[in-house]
């Protein structure tokens, strides 16, 4: 009879302690990115641990009790969590220090406890989630319709575009998510509209002011306006002062008066310079007994062609011819002992 009860509590012990060692529970950790997180090991009896196997995707560390009175050995199995990894002396916790997004994931703690004669191995698993901690969200505001002063905006809250498991609540509006429409009347321009975003390890917020919405608006549809308006202008000012200046022109032209005078007596000037050397000139003297005539004959023959303009000018030549005195020439007269006749030749 005694025998069966022994067996009898033998296996109720081992049962017990299978459901101890059960790894189908997983405990939810979260970290924050940059600081330290801790994984509760619960040891009722620290002084039956034999020793402590610490496994994620890689193997983390191997943690053995110390002498009485000292800290316990712990030694890292992975170069990746050198330098970052602690055990409590108390209740060989395990401490991560410096988490970044790539420690993220589950971790395993096998733990081989001394109970009476046998060594029994207990099981934890943990779920780390790693986050960061929130910024100052940002509110961005549309118009979608403003009539008589009543505005009907669209705001949206936003932290950043890779931030995970964030949630969004307006106040005092009590709605969630990120984006919110508003119709804004005059009776609610003292209204002050917050948005809050949450994630598992922190929170923060950003404020608008109800008056400041129908405001922003407004200013941005009066550049716009204004814009239009300036461009319409110097359109209809181009349209009118270009046609009339063209206008003015053409009258000066036809009255004369966009070439000056003196430019038509230069041109006359230089071509009749051409003209005269261009005049090929037969000197001739004769005595005093010719006929007195008009003092100087010139006969001018004209040129059968006209020369290139680009053809140098002939040079004048001059031709004298003096003719046999046939008498006595007389001095009493006072004039000239001959009359010179000149014979132009072009």
């Amino acid at each position: 009879m005694g025998q069966h009860y022994l067996w009898t509590l033998l296996l109720c012990l081992q049962t017990c302690l299978e459901a101890a060692g059960s790894d189908t529970d997983i405990l939810p950790v979260t970290g924050i990115l940059g600081e330290s997180v801790t994984f509760p090991l619960n040891i009722q009896q620290p002084q039956q641990v034999i020793n402590i196997a610490w496994n994620s995707e890689t193997s983390v560390a191997f943690v053995t009790p110390g002498d009485p009175g000292t800290a316990p050995r712990v030694t890292v199995t992975h170069q990746h969590y050198n330098d970052r990894i602690n055990v409590s002396r108390q209740n060989y916790n395990l401490e991560i220090s410096n988490l970044g997004v790539e420690d993220s994931g589950i971790y395993r703690a096998d733990i081989n406890l001394k109970m009476a004669e046998t060594t029994v191995t207990t099981t934890r698993r943990y779920n780390l989630q790693v986050y960061r901690r929130l910024g100052k969200p940002k509110i961005t505001q549309s118009l979608m319709a403003s009539v008589n002063s009543t505005c009907n905006v669209t705001l949206t809250c936003s932290v950043g575009d890779e931030e995970k498991n964030v949630t969004y609540s307006w106040s005092p509006l009590g709605e969630e998510g990120n984006v919110v429409r508003i119709f804004q009347t005059p009776d609610h321009q003292e209204l002050t509209y917050t948005c809050t975003a949450w994630n598992p390890v922190s929170n923060s917020s950003d404020s608008i002011l109800a008056r400041q919405l129908c405001a922003d608006t407004a200013a941005g549809l009066r550049p716009r306006h204004t814009g239009l308006l300036s461009g319409l202008a110097v359109l209809s000012l181009f349209v009118v002062i270009v046609p009339s200046l063209l206008l003015c022109l053409l009258c000066k032209r036809g009255q004369g008066k966009i070439f000056p005078v003196g430019s038509y007596l230069k041109t006359s000037r230089k071509n009749s310079d051409a003209v005269s050397r261009k005049t090929i000139y037969a000197y001739v003297m004769v005595t005093r007994d010719a006929p007195p005539a008009e003092g100087g004959i010139y006969d001018e023959i004209p040129q059968s062609k006209e020369r290139p303009a680009k053809e140098e000018p002939v040079n004048g030549i001059y031709s004298t011819l003096q003719t046999e005195k046939m008498g006595k020439t007389s001095t009493q007269d006072g004039k000239p002992p001959g009359t010179s006749t000149y014979e132009n030749v072009i």
